[in-house]
């Protein structure tokens, strides 16, 4: 394709084109088409990347939870091995049997052997 500034008639030549015959309107439908195209795909683009930060702020907020989450379950868990550590401490269970149980140390222990 050829564009050209009109000339005055005295300086064109014979076999020139008129502007009219060198750009038809149906040549410029096709690459409308390819430019809209092009357009709508960069849109499209544009769009799946804001959707994609989106998703990933979300899931990185619901992983930090879960982190924090997980963080004060250990906290609690090791809390509850000292409890149960401290529970089950020989001297608190000698204590506890003889306060609520009425139970005594015995004064006399017998061992029964078996004899097969």
């Amino acid at each position: 394709m050829k564009l050209s500034v009109p000339l005055p008639g005295w300086l064109k030549a014979e076999d020139e084109p008129q502007i009219g015959e060198l750009i038809k309107p149906v040549e410029l439908v096709r690459p409308g088409l390819v430019l809209i195209s092009i357009v709508a795909c960069v849109v499209l683009s544009a769009l799946m990347v804001i959707w994609s930060a989106h998703q990933y702020r979300l899931l990185f907020n619901q992983q930090q939870e879960l982190v924090q989450q997980w963080d004060e379950l250990q906290v609690e868990w090791g809390q509850l091995l000292l409890e149960q550590g401290a529970l089950a401490a020989n001297n608190r269970v000698e204590s506890v049997a003889i306060k609520r149980l009425g139970m005594r140390i015995p004064e006399q222990v017998e061992v029964i052997r078996d004899e097969r």
